[in-house]
């Protein structure tokens, strides 16, 4: 069984530099068992870029898949106008859900695309489609089980629990911690889950200050939830608007302190049940690189003050860098409420130009780390 993630964004597509390596996409994730049979996980605008995909991968031959809606929020089904293979009169699409005050599965997903708010009507889409009220009971399919219970969120939202090949996927995104009901049914979803895969959309202190009632969670909760119920491995989604891919990393970071196979869900990544990669966390660039090719060190002179006023500076290399920001080790500890000094140290000859300038950034994460006997500081920034 794999797992891959097309949209991992919450509320909002957030199409930015800034978040360039997790994504802007919002929910979207497949899972294909051995067999080539494809479930599918809300229709965000990750949508669209498993449309293209599956449209590419098939060609000409039939496409048949189950279709899981979490609830009716437009983050969770804006994809659906622009899934190029509901077009296609080959193609067979289940859709799941509950019944809502609005109406049918059927009622409510038809809804999004009438007049005013889309110039083109479902009736427009070729392929066969069904729609199915999930009920109370578990579905059984070839091989596949899935049951979903009731989460705490605005309007209702469902968790799903995915049993296939001697694994278990949960998805439990947006979902509300401290409605006891709610919370035994993410407990009783993620028991012994190879994956979770859980709302993380705030940190725990953005929840206590003014995001009560919003109906997400915390990566807090998550390690909780993970901890408790003996999840292999913590899978971070729904990504927040406004955190950009350093505030992110910032996250992983720090839930990785309470509970260490935690992953930050981004945009392509696969998780291959069958390979056991689930049980051990893999970063973006491992996943890119792989064993055949070695990471690019770029040397970079950072300055800055350390916690006990003194300044320091210090030669090291960048592990990480996006146009937000910038990953490194240092031996000394910076005083996070100073700014720092980084300036890339790559030679004339490289690059035909003189050195980069130093650049200005403020520490957003710092995180001490033992290497052998040495002590280091894993420091993230943003510039």
């Amino acid at each position: 069984m794999k797992i891959r993630f097309w949209g991992v964004r919450g509320s909002t597509p957030t199409p930015g530099l800034e978040n360039l390596r997790y994504g802007g996409n919002t929910p979207c994730v497949e899972i294909r068992t051995a067999a080539g049979e494809i479930y599918i996980l809300d229709c965000g605008t990750g949508f669209r870029l498993l449309g293209q995909h599956l449209a590419r991968e098939f060609g000409h031959r039939r496409i048949e898949a189950q279709v899981f809606l979490s609830h009716y929020h437009w983050d969770h089904i804006q994809g659906i106008p622009f899934f190029e293979p509901l077009y296609n009169p080959e193609n067979t699409f289940h859709f799941h859900s509950f019944k809502s005050d609005a109406g049918s599965v059927e009622d409510v997903v038809e809804g999004q695309m009438s007049d005013p708010y889309f110039p083109v009507k479902m009736d427009m889409m070729q392929a066969r489609r069904d729609f199915h009220d999930t009920g109370d009971a578990p579905l059984e399919f070839d091989g596949v089980r899935v049951r979903s219970l009731p989460l705490n969120h605005p309007q209702g939202c469902l968790g799903f629990r995915i049993e296939c090949e001697g694994f278990v996927v949960v998805y439990a995104t947006d979902n509300e911690p401290g409605s006891p009901e709610h919370d035994r049914n993410v407990r009783t979803l993620s028991e012994g889950a190879d994956i979770l895969i859980y709302d993380a959309q705030y940190t725990p202190l953005e929840y206590s200050n003014n995001k009560r009632g919003w109906g997400h969670s915390t990566w807090r909760e998550g390690v909780n939830m993970a901890q408790q119920c003996g999840v292999r491995q913590l899978v971070l989604f729904h990504h927040d608007p406004d955190h950009d891919d350093v505030f992110v990393d910032s996250i992983i970071g720090e839930a990785r302190k309470y509970f260490a196979n935690s992953v930050a869900a981004w945009e392509s990544l696969e998780i291959d049940l069958s390979k056991q990669q689930h049980l051990q966390p893999q970063e973006q660039v491992e996943r890119r690189l792989g064993k055949k090719r070695q990471r690019l060190l770029v040397p970079v002179r950072v300055q800055g003050t350390r916690t006990d006023g003194t300044t320091f500076q210090e030669v090291t290399y960048l592990e990480n860098l996006s146009v937000a920001g910038g990953y490194f080790f240092l031996e000394n500890d910076p005083d996070a409420n100073e700014p720092l000094v980084v300036e890339l140290q790559i030679p004339p000859e490289e690059t035909g130009n003189d050195p980069s300038g130093p650049i200005q950034s403020r520490v957003v994460r710092n995180q001490s780390i033992i290497t052998g006997d040495k002590k280091k500081f894993g420091i993230g920034v943003s510039f």
